[in-house]
């Protein structure tokens, strides 16, 4: 009888044992990912930043903030993202704990606003395309469902990351920032 007894006290505590190092391998787990996310995230923000170079002159004449060269504005954004997130020649990060492999660009958008309509340039793996969405102005979402209510960038890559015991999943990061005035608007001169 004593002999069972000690064996379920010895299995009971293996149980335990396991569950708990389960359990702290998911936790450091999730914070890797968080950390992984909350990195790629900011480099993908600041990216599409660095990327939104406004015409200077449509500016200064209309006070219309607009993406004068996409194309240029989309080469900006590859050598933005290649240098946020210390990408080398491969696109892969040396750091093999935050990402383990190749980083794609898997979609690449720049809303144009002028006036009440859209201008949408899209860059990805289908090529490049050209919409124009007449009124699209308060109606038009980027793929992560922000409306655009100013000239927008959007964009969105793909990245391997790697899990515990050598598991290897794939993850996407999007996001859109907008580009707003703070200039306040003429005011009417009193007489």
């Amino acid at each position: 009888m004593k002999k069972k007894s000690a064996e379920i006290e010895f299995i009971t505590g293996m149980f335990l044992l396991i569950m708990l190092t389960v359990l702290l391998v998911t936790q450091l787990q999730i914070s890797l990912f968080g950390t992984s996310a909350s990195f790629v995230e900011d480099a993908v923000a600041a990216s599409n930043l660095a990327s939104a170079v406004i015409d200077i002159k449509e500016y200064g004449r209309t006070h219309t903030i607009t993406i004068e060269s996409p194309d240029q504005a989309y080469e900006l954004y590859r050598e933005a993202i290649k240098q946020n997130l210390k990408l080398d020649d491969n696109w892969e990060n040396s750091n093999k704990d935050l990402i383990c492999g190749k980083v794609e660009i898997l979609q690449y958008e720049i809303y144009n606003v002028k006036g009440k309509d859209v201008t949408i340039y899209s860059f990805g793996a289908e090529g490049e395309a050209i919409t124009l969405v007449k009124d699209g102005l308060g109606s038009v979402q980027t793929p992560d469902g922000t409306t655009i209510e100013s000239t927008s960038v959007y964009s969105r890559i793909g990245f391997p990351v790697k899990g515990v015991f050598g598991l290897e999943i794939a993850a996407e990061k999007q996001k859109t920032v907008d580009i707003i005035s703070n200039l306040p608007l003429k005011e009417e001169t009193k007489e």
